[in-house]
């Protein structure tokens, strides 16, 4: 004879009960102790920290890739604009003075009559550039000293130390960033006399470049 649904519902399954007292743990009157939950709130969290560190490591590997490859295409558009306009372009590289921690500031700068002043106005490619936010920068020229990467006078009417001449030479040389705490190298830009462009991710030749 069929069972009804209601009786179904009345009488549970004696085979599914069994399962499920052979699966789930017997149950003690005992809980967990104070330092049992301090234990596994610690471990949580330590294993939280270590993934927000690998995280954000990896968004500050992301930016600081940007930044060196942007300003890597920003040397070759103020080259080919010194070829355009038959004017040297250069870009100055000091400290910020407005940073409570390491950062850098570049000013483009072109050649006039008058000496080195600011380029044409109103064109944002050639805006004052933002570097080296949190980090130690470097700048070393072929066949100088290192560069002094003091921040940049207006009034002084500086010379910016990389220049792009309007016959098609820049001067070569190559920048570093080093992590501003122990110094590693983190990422190296290197350009030659004809301002062929290498990024070196810890110092090393990209293989995509």
């Amino acid at each position: 004879m069929p069972t009804s649904v209601t009786g179904m519902r009345r009488t549970p399954d004696r085979r599914l009960l069994s399962v499920i007292r052979s699966v789930a743990p017997p149950v003690s009157g005992r809980g967990f102790s104070l330092i049992e939950l301090l234990v596994a709130v610690f471990v949580i969290v330590l294993l939280t920290g270590v993934v927000s560190l690998n995280v954000g490591r990896g968004g500050a590997d992301l930016e600081l890739d940007a930044e060196v490859r942007y300003l890597s295409g920003l040397l070759s558009y103020a080259s080919a604009e010194a070829g355009l306009s038959a004017a040297d372009h250069g870009l100055y590289i000091g400290r910020s003075r407005e940073a409570s921690v390491a950062a850098y500031e570049g000013v483009w700068l072109k050649r006039f009559d008058q000496g080195w002043v600011s380029p044409r106005q109103g064109v944002e490619i050639f805006a004052p550039l933002a570097l080296g936010n949190g980090y130690e920068l470097r700048l070393i020229l072929e066949g100088q000293p290192e560069a002094d990467l003091s921040p940049y006078e207006r009034d002084l009417k500086l010379s910016p130390q990389i220049v792009t001449w309007a016959g098609g030479e820049v001067t070569p040389g190559a920048l570093e960033w080093l992590d501003a705490r122990t110094g590693e190298l983190l990422y190296r830009l290197e350009w030659d006399l004809l301002g062929r462009m290498t990024v070196m991710p810890k110092g090393l030749a990209d293989e995509d470049d």
